[in-house]
């Protein structure tokens, strides 16, 4: 059995948010990552990855460019593999990220796909 201390691993910066491993394995991996209010990941998809987000404190603002959703304490969402998204901070935000797949790299795309 492991334990781990998931406010322990909090940790923030004012340029970039902080993504901390706390386990992975081949085909999946569970983390903590702490966002500053207005950090914004880029529009990216993880084409071979699920991704699963449940929010601990704050709020952020979910686009996965069909629909915009506001996040906060006790919500999660969940992102298919290979589904784009954005993420914005509109607090300071912690979210416990799990991904599930074989290749977990994000790929980063200019602008939103063409509907």
């Amino acid at each position: 059995m492991e334990i781990i201390d998931l406010h322990g691993q909090k940790e923030f910066s004012s340029t970039h948010h902080i993504h901390k491993t706390l386990h992975a394995t081949p085909h999946s991996e569970i983390s903590v990552v702490g966002w500053a209010p207005g950090q914004k990941s880029p529009i990216h998809c993880h084409p071979q990855a699920d991704e699963i987000y449940h929010v601990l404190e704050g709020e952020g603002l979910f686009d996965d460019g069909r629909r915009e959703a506001t996040l906060k304490p006790g919500d999660t969402v969940i992102f298919p593999a290979g589904e784009v998204r954005t993420v914005v901070a509109t607090t300071r935000m912690v979210l416990y990220r799990v991904q599930a797949g074989p290749d977990r790299k994000a790929k980063s795309l200019e602008a939103w796909p063409a509907k």
